[in-house]
């Protein structure tokens, strides 16, 4: 490869590759992060079964008379 193949491939090369941006490239990591806890927070979410609910009803009803020690 002559200095006239090596010009032209420096050329080429530098309209390939753009400037990196780490502080766009941090943001947009940042944003997909919070975008996929809001996103599996909704689609996930646990829902109280009427069992647990029921429970809590029960014992929180229920009053201790004496304490033993």
């Amino acid at each position: 490869m002559d200095r006239h193949d090596e010009e032209l491939l420096a050329k080429q090369m530098r309209s390939v590759a753009p400037p990196r941006n780490d502080g766009i490239v941090g943001l947009m990591v940042a944003a997909m992060f919070l975008v996929g806890f809001v996103l599996g927070g909704s689609f996930f979410a646990a829902k109280p079964s009427a069992r647990v609910s029921q429970d809590v009803a029960t014992y929180s009803s229920v009053a201790p008379t004496t304490f033993q020690r």
